[in-house]
């Protein structure tokens, strides 16, 4: 621990960032939060008020962009100056190979289903019944503003939501977190542990308790994809894939309290337990078969040999 304080220390020391990146790391991540939590929320509710109806619903969405790119993007890049001076350091833009392109990718979609098992053996789960009523409350609470903010009634409109909830937070978010974040604690605290502590705090972000696990397996996967490969298109890319299928899977099949992964709507009957896991355990094989493939494909990026 002590050599990582010196190292960081020596870091700012020579300027090659203004501050200790691990301070550094943590300011900007109560700084954003406040400017987009509190001031883009609290803006939000004065203009739409406390609860999004159909009436408010697209202005709703235009205010969550809003704040996205204002609140979010734009004090990004400013920290990112501030801190490091060059963007390009912050910000890598390399292009994937194809290959890479392909298993990060497929890997998203493999972990996707995983995601999708848990949450369904999560909800089988008993709980007390006086517990169960307050989840319940506080889960149809944050369904309801999910249903509305989601579901569009027309392709047209069901492709402004997927502008809204998945290219606009997959290119903000990705900035903030696999870019300045992550650049940030792998400085102070190495590479491995950089991406782990970022992926887990992109989920503690999301305030979302009943998400929390694949969450913080999503938040990983794209932190790991943008360590390995040293490039943002791909962590990019894979939120962009995650949060236009929940857009897409919504316009589809509508938005329901049924936990059932995807792979098994449309079935006649309710698949069963056992059916489940036997699908989540194959695409777990299928996920980490993959990420081995993209380990070996990345290790010359990785390891320095290629620019």
């Amino acid at each position: 621990m002590s050599e990582t304080i010196e190292n960081e220390a020596g870091l700012f020391q020579s300027q090659q960032t203004r501050y200790r990146p691990s301070t550094f790391a943590f300011a900007a991540l109560g700084i954003l939060f406040v400017l987009y939590q509190l001031v883009g929320g609290g803006i939000t509710v004065l203009i739409i008020g406390s609860a999004i109806t159909e009436d408010n619903v697209m202005v709703a969405r235009l205010a969550t962009m809003f704040a996205q790119i204002v609140f979010l993007l734009i004090p990004t890049l400013y920290l990112a100056r501030r801190q490091n001076g060059s963007l390009a350091d912050v910000f890598p833009l390399r292009m994937p190979s194809f290959k890479e392109w392909f298993l990060a990718l497929a890997g998203m979609i493999a972990l996707m289903q995983v995601a999708e098992t848990y949450l369904y053996l999560q909800s089988m789960i008993p709980v007390p019944d006086a517990l169960a009523a307050v989840i319940a409350q506080f889960k149809e609470a944050i369904d309801a503003t999910f249903k509305m903010l989601l579901v569009a009634d027309s392709l047209p409109e069901m492709l402004f939501v997927v502008l809204v909830a998945a290219v606009t937070p997959a290119v903000c978010e990705e900035l903030m977190f696999r870019g300045l974040i992550q650049r940030n604690f792998s400085l102070a605290y190495g590479g491995k542990l950089g991406f782990l502590y970022t992926g887990t705090i992109f989920a503690l972000y999301h305030m979302n308790p009943f998400w929390l696990l694949p969450l913080i397996a999503l938040g990983i996967y794209f932190s790991f994809l943008q360590y390995r490969s040293r490039s943002l298109w791909l962590p990019i890319a894979a939120h962009l894939i995650n949060n236009a299928a929940a857009t897409v899977g919504a316009f589809i099949y509508g938005v329901t309290d049924d936990t059932t992964p995807t792979l098994f709507l449309g079935a006649e009957n309710q698949p069963s337990a056992a059916a489940v896991l036997g699908s989540g355990a194959m695409f777990a094989l299928l996920f980490f078969l993959l990420i081995n493939q993209y380990i070996r494909v990345t290790e010359r990026i990785h390891s320095g040999e290629e620019v």
